[in-house]
């Protein structure tokens, strides 16, 4: 059986852990450029959409009492670690899904009345120690469960277990293929082409021809839906070739002292994604844009990239070239809105070739590696600057 603890509305819910009084006020969390990335449950009943541009919803913002947050993902980051740390405690098999969102497998076999308790008792944990609401789907498999955590969200104690078999084959018919966990927006236009509009319609499909037409992920998807596991954790998606962590900015940067510390922010969070990936990148580039509606200004477009020989994952490689590059990115007088950094040719770290001359740096580059280990290790368990009332010890 597996578990799904899902955070509701996590970066609302962890506006709120720090500033209580906006517990059921209308709350939206925007990012630097203006676009809501998350809304509270009142903001959604004022009809506030998800992605939308806060210029368009003013009116309504001011009217209803919408309070706007802006994005903090050190804070973010450092409650998600909090939540992993106490899954950790109680359960061995852990899988950090992402930010808001990890999978647990029971590995002994349990009663769905156990498993039920157990997962309340540490929802219960979650929300004394961190002050974090989370939903909890229990299921067969992955898919499973993600299908349950929704129905979990809808019912006040939280937790749903979904094993039933009638019960299954009844929410499978009424939830729309493009909701089920894995079918994108370009499966979920294709797919009723073909007939399939509903989950239990593509539970119904013969794996195999599936795999033929489609991908084998999706016919996993269908052995998912019908209790046989398929994404366990020795089972992962290919490594993704490429990544990127871009910001916009609501007000234009003019210091380059601004710039490089924002681009020295998104590398550090980019580093740390590729470690916990076990990924290193060959290839690494930073870029800054400018406001595409002053045209009167010209059109800021601007980047830099540069190889690693052997492929890196090292913060420091990062951060030393954005300041040796940083000129090439922003000349005097510029206007940044917008800046990122990307990566491309990854490969997992194990299969990271040495040059022929590396023998003699390989001493110094594994003490760096370790270091950043250990300071990866410390971040995880205590955030960069952990407040002193969230402390927990586990």
């Amino acid at each position: 059986m597996y578990a799904v603890f899902d955070a509701n509305n996590f970066y609302v819910s962890c506006e709120r852990v720090v500033q209580p009084y906006l517990q059921k006020v209308p709350l939206v969390v925007a990012n630097p450029g203006g676009i809501v990335l998350a809304r509270s449950n009142e903001a959604k009943a004022l009809g506030v959409k998800m992605a939308e541009p806060l210029f368009k919803i003013q009116e309504l913002v001011k009217e209803k009492g919408i309070h706007v947050a802006e994005t903090r993902f050190a804070l973010y980051t450092d409650l998600s670690n909090r939540i992993a740390s106490i899954l950790h405690l109680h359960f061995s098999e852990v899988e950090e899904y992402s930010i808001d969102e990890s999978f647990v497998h029971f590995s002994s076999v349990f009663s769905d009345e156990k498993l039920e308790s157990i997962c309340r008792m540490v929802r219960k944990q979650i929300l004394d120690w961190v002050g974090v609401p989370v939903s909890v789907g229990i299921a067969p498999t992955k898919t499973l469960a993600k299908v349950a955590v929704k129905l979990a969200k809808k019912d006040e104690s939280g937790v749903k277990v979904l094993s039933n078999k009638s019960d299954i084959e009844n929410q499978l018919k009424a939830l729309p293929v493009g909701d089920v966990w894995g079918i994108g927006r370009a499966l979920s236009k294709k797919l009723p082409v073909y007939n399939i509009t509903t989950a239990a319609h593509l539970a119904a499909q013969d794996p195999l021809q599936i795999r033929k037409q489609f991908s084998v992920t999706l016919a996993y998807t269908i052995n998912e839906l019908n209790c046989l596991p398929c994404f366990t954790q020795t089972v992962s998606p290919k490594p993704a070739q490429s990544l990127m962590c871009t910001e916009s900015y609501h007000a234009e940067i003019t210091e380059v002292e601004n710039i490089r510390e924002k681009l020295k922010h998104l590398a550090e969070r980019a580093g740390r994604q590729l470690r916990k990936q076990k990924e290193v990148a060959g290839v690494m580039g930073i870029f800054t844009r400018g406001n595409r509606f002053h045209k009167e200004r010209g059109y800021l477009a601007l980047q830099a990239i540069t190889t690693f020989a052997p492929a890196s994952a090292d913060t420091s490689d990062f951060l030393g070239f954005i300041d040796e590059s940083i000129d090439k990115v922003f000349p005097y007088g510029a206007r940044v809105k917008r800046a990122g950094v990307f990566f491309y040719n990854l490969i997992p770290e194990k299969e990271r070739q040495m040059g022929l001359f590396e023998a003699e740096n390989s001493m110094n580059r594994q003490k760096r590696e370790r270091a950043q280990a250990v300071i990866d290790e410390i971040e995880k368990k205590w955030g960069k600057k952990p407040a002193p009332f969230l402390t927990i010890t586990v």
